[in-house]
């Protein structure tokens, strides 16, 4: 056995509750879990005990959504109307950041996901294979590698809202090629899963789009989309397809809401809409602080649940929640389905935790790797210290405190320990290899020549921020 962790409390998601197992005990060996239960049925030696009387154990937590090369630009497109967000606040920005801004930008974001107990993100960008190639490999963090496919321009600051993207084929193809090539290169490296990332569907034409489905039909492939994503998309939609059309009609009448499609968002979608996505077989995740943030609106993930679909949470961009903290997101989900609703009782603590842990997992399609602790699984596991400030008291009788405490009292600085694949990538608090000082000042460096580069266009862009800037609250 390479590494143990005892005296611990267990929660293995084996099943349909949380698996808690007290007084646990986890072993390691390779990249695999060796043993799970009972530390005292434990028979054996380690080379590496951890103590973990005082934490919580649990499967590393899958981030299902995430654009971290814009890290750069947190704080760059908030408080803003949901029809400039994308166009107007955050583009002028973001078309002054270089590649090297970028990768230094989603190491920051990768780094601040694994210190809140992040082991998997589905990374969504395009050219991601340099984000894979200078960031995830060196981390040793587990990536869903999407490559964005668009056919639109990125400078579209000029374009009124109904006024229709301009398509590039070429732009498109020559995505879906490097999405082609992430399959080739990284088909059987156990720490990348490809997957095809068609942005929308008023950012891809139909033609393309269906190319991009055939294909994950015949190979058996992922389509990660985002879908019903805001007022932007629905007006575009209307202006191409029809005004009695949605994101979902159309994606319906080409046949698309499939088992293969990861359905991002969603918040524009009808209740009927979401159960022809759960008929379908389509597995949804919810990014509630950003789309919080950017639309004012609740991803229904709730709703999706209740409907009996598969649903994961993820954090998007930093521009728009502030954040790749996955606990503080689980947390958001379950308060905003509870303020929506008006049911305190939705979305509770549990089913909250299982959204980034295993149901995260079965979202992205890697479930039986990662996501639960069990024997034979990928060795990706975080304790959790539950005696610290903020957490503290934890009890375990009648009841374990440590479930509502872990979504809703977590800062993102109570994990110990971070573990992928067996290797560990926190220890104790502190990152074995990684150097967070160096990538903060760096990233801080870079990002303060991006936003004075960006200062013209962004005030030509005039949107909401401008005038507040003036006017000194910025």
């Amino acid at each position: 056995m390479d590494t143990l962790v005892r005296d611990t409390t267990l929660l293995t998601f084996r099943d349909d509750a949380l698996g808690i197992v007290e007084n646990g005990a986890l072993g390691i060996s390779g990249d695999e879990i060796a043993y799970v239960g009972p530390a005292s049925q434990f028979e054996g030696s380690a080379d590496t005990v951890i103590d973990g009387s005082g934490a919580v154990t649990i499967p590393g937590l899958v981030n299902a959504h995430a654009h971290t090369r814009h890290t750069l630009l947190r704080g760059g497109a908030q408080d803003v109307p949901e029809i400039e967000w994308m166009n107007r606040a955050l583009g002028p920005l973001a078309n002054h950041a270089t590649p090297e801004d970028e990768v230094v930008g989603s190491r920051l974001g990768v780094l601040e996901a694994v210190r809140g107990g992040v082991t998997t993100i589905a990374e969504y960008s395009g050219e991601v294979g340099r984000l894979v190639e200078e960031v995830y490999r060196p981390l040793g963090v587990r990536t869903v590698a999407v490559e964005t496919v668009n056919e639109v321009p990125d400078d579209r600051a000029d374009l009124g809202p109904r006024e229709l993207y301009p398509f590039d084929r070429g732009k498109g193809e020559a995505a879906l090629d490097r999405a082609e090539a992430l399959f080739e290169r990284y088909g059987d490296d156990p720490l990348v899963a490809p997957a095809y990332g068609p942005q929308a569907l008023d950012m891809v034409s139909a033609d393309l789009l269906a190319e991009i489905c055939s294909r994950a039909r015949e190979y058996g492939r992922d389509v990660h989309m985002h879908v019903a994503q805001g007022e932007r998309e629905r007006l575009q939609v209307e202006e191409r397809y029809g005004r009695e059309e949605s994101t979902v009609s159309v994606l319906d009448d080409m046949g698309v809401l499939d088992d293969f499609l990861v359905a991002v968002h969603c918040h524009g979608t009808t209740p009927g809409e979401r159960e022809r996505l759960v008929e379908g077989g389509a597995r949804m995740v919810a990014n509630p602080s950003s789309i919080g943030m950017i639309d004012g609106e609740v991803p229904p993930v709730a709703d999706y649940l209740d409907r009996g679909g598969i649903a994961g949470v993820g954090t998007d961009q930093a521009p728009g929640p502030g954040h790749h903290d996955l606990l503080r997101e689980a947390r958001t989900a379950s308060l905003l389905s509870k303020v929506e609703s008006g049911d305190p009782t939705a979305l509770p603590s549990w089913k909250a935790l299982r959204l980034a842990t295993v149901e995260g997992a079965e979202a992205l399609g890697i479930a039986d790797e990662v996501g639960t602790l069990e024997e034979g699984t990928k060795a990706d596991i975080v304790t959790v210290d539950v005696e610290s400030l903020g957490i503290a008291p934890t009890v375990s009788e009648p009841f374990h405190t440590a479930v509502p405490n872990l979504v809703h009292s977590t800062t993102g600085r109570e994990v110990r320990d971070v573990f992928v694949a067996g290797e560990p990538i926190l220890r104790d608090g502190e990152f074995v290899d990684a150097d967070p000082e160096a990538v903060v000042a760096e990233a801080t460096e870079r990002a303060t020549r991006i936003f004075a580069d960006a200062e013209d266009d962004w005030r030509a862009a005039d949107s909401e921020l401008v005038a507040r800037a003036d006017e000194g609250w910025l």
